[in-house]
C-alpha cells in the first residue's frame, strides 16, 4: 500500500518557525505543538522577561526555542525582529502571525480615532509589515514558505459593537488571499484560521457571565468552546507539507458558528 500513497506527515524537524504573540492563549499553544513537531520555533510577544520566561518553559520540556521581544505595532521593531531571527539561524521557513489586540467594544458612534488607530496598528499593519520582511527573506532563500495569518470569526460574521476589530479581521482574510497570489511565484503559500470562541484571555468575561455564555453556545453547533489545542491541528497542517498545494484559504476553527 505504501507504494499506492504515502500519507502526509506533520514533521516540522529543521524548521524555523515565528509565532507572534505566542507567550500566551492560541499563539503559546501553535508554537508548543510546532515544537513538539520539532520546528525551532522563535517566542514573540512586548515583555522581555515574559519571552524569557516563556523560552525556559519550553527549553525545560526539551525543545528549541529562541524568545525574542518585539512591538508588532513598530515596523522598525518588526524589521529587528526578523533581522535576529534571520542572523540567528540562517532562515526563516514559517510564520504565524498571530499577535493582536480585541480593542474597545462600543457601538461605532462611540468609537475614537485613537481606539481605531491602536487596534488596526497591531491586528492588520503589525500583520501586513511582518509578512512583507519574512516574504522578502523567503524570497532570496529561495526555498519558499508559509505564512499563517490569524483572522476571527467576528471578520466573518457581523456582531455588534465590534467594529474595529471585526474590521480589522476581515481585512486580514481578503489581505490573505492578495498576499497568496502575489508570492505564490515564490512558493510561499499564505492561509487563513479564523478561530471562533476560544477559552483564552479575550473571551474569558464573555464565558464567565452565564447568560452571555448561554446566547452564544447557541450559535455554536458543537455547543461548546474552543480550547486553545483545537487550533493547533489546522495550524500544523498549514505549516507542513500536508498543505503543500493550500494557499489562499480561509479555515474557519469555531466549532461550526460561522456555518449560518
Amino acid at each position: 500500500m505504501s507504494d499506492l500513497y504515502k500519507l502526509p506527515t506533520y514533521d516540522l524537524k529543521e524548521k524555523v518557525a515565528i509565532v507572534t504573540g505566542s507567550t500566551r492563549g492560541i499563539g503559546h499553544a501553535i508554537a508548543c505543538g510546532f515544537a513538539a513537531a520539532g520546528a525551532c520555533v522563535v517566542i514573540v510577544g512586548t515583555k522581555p522577561d515574559v519571552c524569557a520566561r516563556t523560552q525556559k518553559e519550553f527549553e525545560e520540556k526539551g525543545y528549541n526555542c529562541l524568545g525574542i521581544s518585539a512591538n508588532m505595532g513598530d515596523v522598525s521593531s518588526i524589521e529587528n525582529l526578523i533581522d535576529k531571527v534571520v542572523e540567528r539561524f540562517g532562515k526563516i521557513d514559517i510564520l504565524v502571525n498571530n499577535a493582536g489586540i480585541g480593542g474597545k467594544e462600543a457601538p461605532i458612534l462611540n468609537i475614537s480615532p485613537d481606539e481605531w488607530d491602536e487596534t488596526l496598528n497591531i491586528n492588520l499593519k503589525g500583520l501586513y509589515f511582518c509578512s512583507k520582511a519574512v516574504a522578502a527573506h523567503m524570497k532570496k532563500q529561495g526555498t519558499g514558505g508559509r505564512i499563517i495569518n490569524m483572522a476571527s470569526a467576528a471578520g466573518i460574521l457581523a456582531p455588534r459593537y465590534v467594529s474595529v476589530y471585526g474590521s480589522s479581521k476581515a481585512a486580514v482574510i481578503h489581505l490573505t488571499k492578495i498576499m497568496a497570489n502575489e508570492w505564490a511565484r515564490y512558493n510561499i503559500n499564505v492561509n487563513t484560521i479564523a478561530p471562533g470562541y476560544i477559552a483564552t484571555d479575550m473571551t474569558k468575561d464573555v464565558m464567565a457571565d452565564e447568560k452571555n455564555a448561554d446566547a452564544v453556545l447557541k450559535k455554536i453547533a458543537l455547543r461548546r468552546f474552543g480550547d486553545t489545542d483545537d487550533v493547533v491541528g489546522t495550524a500544523l497542517f498549514l505549516a507542513t507539507e500536508a498543505s503543500k498545494y493550500v494557499t489562499g484559504v480561509l479555515i474557519p476553527v469555531d466549532g461550526g458558528m460561522t456555518i449560518n
